[in-house]
């Protein structure tokens, strides 16, 4: 195992498009950490840069004590698991996950302990005679990450793993990653556009957008305390509900909204943020506003509501069964403490709370 280091890392093609700009990131030895952001961000570019699939324009990439960006793929000592498997078709699972190995002429008994080991551990033993046609998404997925883990690489690279397996088996594949790092405690650096992917499954959280880093966090510090609006927006599900106005005497008003923000000092444009599962329907909470339901879904253990506020959608996470229906008015409640203030123009940086 070993720790990763990223100093002013740069990726710029030939057309002049920078598609990373001048990231500098520590991940430390045994973290499991997180790349997030939407499409073409810049994710997994520098996992590629990482891996030695992309060539790195100008910065340095550091894997342990060795400078790593001169170095072929194969002598980086990282194992990387694509999205579409990249498995050989015309090879057994048990060829498969020992290629690498044989490439490297390592001694049979050697690659047959290895190999049983990854297999014990992702439980596939029935599969190691069939061919990648023969098996599930899920399990062509359990061979590539087996094909990894059988090199004891210093570092896992993951590359958008389960973005083609259905909504179960990724749950389900989540969890068997979450349990695998646990009990092989190797760096791991993964790639995904889920935010519920990398809030249930990093040490840390980078969240990305246009190549360039906007926070690196824990996942419940990201989502407590975003530094900016894109970061409030891109992190949580249902996403955070965002309202343009003007902070005056210390209550931020935006078209019928007044609310009081019970802080001195604050004054001028704003942006006030807050999250679905915040609002409330009870009384005793300060109001944020009166809602015209226009959609409504009964979840059983939660009622998700839709609704306008400003020419805006508008989005609340209630318990339970509400008994709301479309068309219903509902007195919204925002407690303190649970609101978000950012700054209207620029960047939109966190301005308090």
């Amino acid at each position: 195992m070993a720790e990763i280091r990223l100093n002013n890392l740069v990726k710029q093609y030939e057309n002049g498009f920078q598609a990373v700009k001048g990231a500098n990131l520590e991940i430390a030895d045994g973290e499991f950490l997180v790349l997030v952001g939407p499409s073409g961000c810049g994710k997994s570019t520098m996992l590629r840069m990482i891996a030695g699939l992309e060539e790195v324009t100008s910065g340095d990439v550091f894997v342990g004590d060795r400078r790593v960006n001169n170095l072929e793929p194969g002598d980086r000592d990282i194992a990387m698991v694509f999205q579409n498997y990249a498995l050989y078709p015309h090879m057994t699972v048990r060829q498969n996950m020992s290629f690498g190995l044989r490439m490297r002429k390592t001694p049979k008994a050697e690659i047959e302990k290895r190999v049983a080991d990854a297999v014990q551990i992702l439980s596939i033993e029935s599969l190691l005679d069939r061919r990648p046609k023969e098996l599930s998404g899920g399990q062509r997925q359990r061979v590539a990450v087996g094909r990894a883990i059988v090199r004891q690489p210093e570092a896992f690279l993951f590359d958008e793993p389960l973005s083609n397996l259905d909504a179960k088996l990724r749950v389900q594949m989540r969890t068997e990653l979450a349990r695998l790092h646990q009990r092989l405690k190797t760096t791991t650096v993964y790639v995904t556009h889920d935010q519920v992917e990398a809030m249930t499954l990093g040490d840390r959280i980078v969240v990305m957008k246009d190549g360039i880093i906007q926070q690196v966090d824990s996942p419940l510090n990201i989502y407590r305390r975003p530094v900016n609006r894109f970061v409030a927006g891109f992190i949580g599900s249902p996403a955070m509900n965002f309202l343009e106005g003007e902070i005056v005497d210390g209550i931020f008003q935006s078209g019928e909204v007044a609310y009081p923000l019970n802080q001195n000092g604050l004054s001028g444009p704003a942006i006030l943020g807050f999250r679905p599962e915040d609002l409330t329907i009870d009384p005793s909470q300060p109001k944020i506003l009166d809602a015209e339901l226009e959609v409504v879904e009964q979840m059983g253990h939660e009622t998700i509501v839709y609704f306008q506020l400003a020419a805006q959608p508008m989005v609340a996470r209630l318990e339970g069964n509400s008994g709301s229906s479309p068309g219903d008015r509902l007195a919204l409640g925002l407690p303190q403490g649970t609101w978000h203030l950012f700054e209207s123009t620029g960047e939109q940086k966190r301005i308090s709370n």
